[in-house]
């Protein structure tokens, strides 16, 4: 296959694009919509939560390219008669598929900058990736849908027959495989059916890396298949390709053609067997809601240091004595929380805390917050413990949760969570209470609730607050 052709004509398909309108809102405009509803809606502009929501928005868009872009533009170069004043030319199919990855590729490029740029400068989005890992990652997803896209147009005879098969791919991709639900928010049955799709294996590792802190190297095992099924794609791509719209491909091509899911099953299982792919989405996600595994949840009396947990008959007056509110400084009297004592609490305790009330900004660009803070002390000569574990349930917000140590040089841990409609249980690390310090145990400490975000109301339930 000879290259120049395919670059000048993957060229000329970009002129194309940039002449218009329809293609360059598409490709550089209906992206950053996608990455500013799952950034504000979903993530609630929390910088942390943007992180984790940033995979499966360029997941979402390496998707569409693949499937709505270089798919279905095959097809209708194809029935429009375009291919034919290639057909002449001193090149063959594969000077066109190529050709066709080629331009879809560096078509990407510059909108995942774009993405990139406003996830950071909008959201702040902190960076947590290497622009040559980000790279890698962008490659090798557009490869791989690039080989599903140009399988679907090469069998497919129409454009409606395109459109059917791309719709039963891309909802199936869409729904159950982390783009728009974060895996470990869907039942087990989906989860262990999300193992055989491709998009979980990129979703997973955008989050992986980016929020995890693993390595391009720990997620070779999600790359090599991906790399695998994209070349399997292309190759059918080639051996299926037709000039014309008359052509007609056999159902037993058609079938062969399925084989490029091989690569998916054999990893789905092994993925499955090993737990690898549920262990690592359930760590990621437990960074910004998600608690600890449920063997680690609930602590013997013996190995833990009870603070409160509101059972006292006198607890709303205790409230009222021991717990703050406050609002942001730049948003006086527009932001405003409280408390009240709940029944029942978590796990069947008689009462739990509840901690509401609405968030409002103080201008359009300024957001306003509300945090409540439980100052207490640990008992002097109580043995050194690891963090501060509670049960919280809420409404869906993101909230943070920090705990201020007795010595001020000392780091201040800090949590994001988003808490669900069950009661869960939280940790928050602290190193420094398990190591020798200067300041005495009777020492003040405060425990802070955060919330902040777009305006609306709040709800944040609390209980057992203890010591681990």
């Amino acid at each position: 296959m000879n290259l120049m052709p395919s670059v000048r004509i993957a060229l000329m398909s970009i002129k194309l694009v940039m002449r218009t309108k329809t293609a360059l809102f598409f490709t550089f405009i209906f992206p950053l919509i996608f990455l500013f509803v799952y950034a504000g809606l979903f993530a609630h502009g929390h910088p942390e939560a943007v992180l984790y929501m940033f995979g499966p928005v360029v997941t979402l868009n390496v998707m569409g390219s693949g499937f709505w872009g270089l798919g279905m533009q095959s097809v209708m170069q194809r029935e429009r008669g375009s291919l034919r004043r290639y057909r002449l030319a001193p090149i063959g199919p594969g000077s066109i598929v190529f050709s066709n990855l080629l331009a879809n590729y560096l078509l990407e490029l510059p909108t995942i900058a774009l993405l990139v740029f406003c996830a950071t400068v909008f959201f702040h989005m902190p960076l947590k990736i290497n622009l040559f890992t980000l790279l890698v990652l962008v490659t090798v997803g557009v490869f791989a849908f690039a080989g599903f896209g140009l399988t679907i147009s090469s069998v497919a005879n129409t454009m409606q027959e395109a459109q059917v098969f791309n719709n039963v791919a891309w909802f199936t991709l869409l729904f159950l495989s982390g783009v728009t639900v974060p895996l470990p928010m869907l039942p087990q049955w989906i989860q262990g059916f999300a193992a055989f799709l491709p998009a979980t294996y990129l979703v997973n590792s955008f989050q992986a890396i980016m929020v995890g802190g693993h390595s391009l190297y720990d997620q070779r095992a999600e790359m090599l298949v991906l790399v695998v099924s994209g070349t399997f794609g292309l190759l059918f791509a080639w051996k299926l390709f037709r000039w014309e719209k008359e052509e007609k491909i056999s159902t037993r091509a058609k079938l062969l053609s399925t084989t490029f899911v091989v690569p998916f099953l054999v990893m789905g299982i092994w993925m499955i067997e090993r737990g690898s792919l549920a262990a690592t989405s359930k760590e990621t996600f437990s960074f910004i809601s998600q608690p600890p595994a449920a063997e680690e949840q609930h602590l013997a009396s013996g190995d833990s240091i009870l603070l409160n947990n509101f059972e006292s008959p006198e607890e709303p007056e205790e409230i009222l004595k021991t717990w703050q509110v406050s609002t942001e400084a730049n948003a006086p009297g527009r932001s405003l929380g409280e408390f009240e004592v709940i029944s029942p609490g978590a796990d069947g305790t008689a009462q739990a805390l509840r901690f509401k009330g609405r968030v409002e900004s103080a201008s359009g660009s300024e957001r306003g917050a509300v945090t409540a803070r439980y100052p207490f002390t640990l008992p002097a000569g109580a043995p050194s413990m690891r963090g501060i574990q509670f049960e919280v349930r809420g409404d869906g917000r993101l909230f943070q949760v920090k705990l201020d140590p007795p010595d001020p040089t000392l780091p201040i841990p800090t949590l994001a969570f988003i808490p669900d409609s069950k009661w869960q249980s939280v940790r928050l690390p602290a190193a420094w209470l398990a190591a020798p310090s200067p300041a005495p145990r009777k020492s003040t400490m405060v425990l802070e609730f955060r919330v902040d975000g777009p305006p609306g109301s709040f709800r944040l339930d609390i209980d057992e607050i203890r010591f681990y």
